[in-house]
């Protein structure tokens, strides 16, 4: 912690410094108050994340800038039950802002050091990590200022794989469509005020263990999935690719449990015919990675196995059973799914006779019944989205539940289903 305050005295002292939250070029004190800036930093000192890097340099300038602007800023715990743990007005007395320069700068650059050190005495209290809920207190927070703050501003400190509430990563969030996720916190009106707040992320997908690391695509959807939930709340998102240092943390050991969440192997892509127009002596295997018929491709009517439009569901397939008559090495594994999260006899029948139904069609084509296994899973699938409901309307966050996913039966994943069902 003091090479770390050395640092944030130092770079005040041989440098201006950057503003990141819209505070204003700092040339003499007199402007400095029409200025104010007002920040909340978002802290996620929990198991399974690296711990927040407080010699980032976006905390650090944030800091002093707000200092010497006469800012306010919060500091929000995250873990289970997200918390305000610090509350500061920057501001000081009128007949305090005639004093010398160097005066105000040593004063602010205090003020900024005190703060620096109460974030990183920040570490979870509570079981789970819940991300959302600590930016929906961290805006209510910035909201309840009033009109003298020219901006308002989240600093989130963290990997973003929340473990509880509303956006619950063990629910599978990370192979779904981030719009998917949007319409079902619409739904559920859990999405929180961003109005005219610019929230600024270091440390999304840094994670330690035991929970599994994401590769580069899966950083990238969960980064997209934040982008899209924030935006949609009114709010701007503006990720910071600054690489957290290693850290000995003493208390890592000693911090609540966060729940593990499985990262999928096998991302499903929905299904365009376009994907299987590569020239076939290039192209690799198009179900090597699990395609989705979704309800906007295939329809059932409710309840039921039979398609909706039965002439638009063939069209769908025809290319597909085009593709498999041209590869005759490529097996399916077709496994059906149901909306809701109830998994019992009549779920699994039915999903078992929607895949049925799409493998019919198949065969229809010429394709040769030995080569396509089905498994009809319920809502108990990999890809399964908790919570969605039972929303009949097609693009709907419960009609991303109710589908048909095609994979070749000879991977890995396909072989782990068919084994444990």
């Amino acid at each position: 912690m003091t090479k770390r305050i050395r640092k944030i005295v130092l770079f005040t002292i041989v440098t201006t410094l950057l503003t990141v939250t819209g505070c204003g070029d700092k040339k003499n004190t007199d402007t400095a108050t029409s200025n104010k800036p007002a920040i909340a930093y978002i802290v996620a000192n929990t198991a399974n994340s690296k711990p927040v890097d407080s010699s980032a340099p976006i905390i650090q300038d944030t800091m002093i800038d707000c200092a010497e602007n006469y800012g306010y800023s919060f500091i929000v715990r995250v873990d289970g039950e997200p918390e305000l743990v610090s509350n500061e007005n920057l501001d000081i007395d009128p007949q305090y802002k005639n004093a010398a320069k160097e005066r105000l700068k040593r004063d602010a650059t205090n003020k900024a050091t005190n703060l620096l050190q109460v974030l990183e005495g920040v570490h979870a209290v509570n079981p789970e990590s819940d991300y959302l809920e600590a930016i929906r207190l961290a805006a209510a927070s910035l909201r309840s200022l009033d009109n003298s703050y020219t901006s308002r501003n989240i600093i989130c400190c963290g990997s973003g794989l929340g473990t509880t509430g509303y956006l619950n990563f063990q629910n599978n969030l990370l192979s779904a469509e981030s719009q998917t996720i949007v319409k079902l916190l619409q739904e559920k009106e859990a999405l929180p005020d961003l109005s005219g707040i610019t929230v600024y992320w270091i440390g999304m997908a840094q994670t330690t263990a035991p929970q599994e690391k994401l590769n580069p695509k899966q950083s990238k959807n969960l980064e997209n999935i934040w982008k899209s939930v924030i935006e949609a709340a009114g709010g701007e998102f503006v990720p910071n690719d600054y690489i957290s240092v290693s850290q000995n943390d003493d208390t890592t050991d000693e911090l609540p449990s966060v729940s593990i969440v499985n990262i999928p192997s096998d991302d499903p892509i929905v299904f365009e015919p376009e994907i299987l127009e590569q020239p076939e002596q290039e192209e690799e295997n198009a179900f090597e990675e699990p395609v989705i018929l979704g309800e906007s491709q295939i329809q059932f009517v409710g309840g039921k196995a039979t398609y909706l439009d039965e002439e638009s569901a063939t069209e769908t397939i025809r290319p597909i059973a085009e593709y498999l008559l041209n590869h005759t090495s490529v097996n399916l594994l077709l496994v059906g799914s149901t909306a809701g999260d109830i998994t019992d006899e009549s779920t699994l029948r039915l999903s078992q006779d929607r895949a049925n139904t799409v493998k019919h069609t198949l065969v229809e084509f010429g394709v040769d019944n030995k080569r396509i296994n089905t498994l009809g899973m319920g809502a108990s699938d990999p890809w399964h989205i908790s919570g969605a409901g039972y929303d009949e309307t097609v693009g709907s966050a419960a009609s991303s539940n109710r589908k048909v996913v095609l994979i070749d039966a000879n991977t890995e994943l396909a072989q782990q289903l068919m084994s444990s069902n």
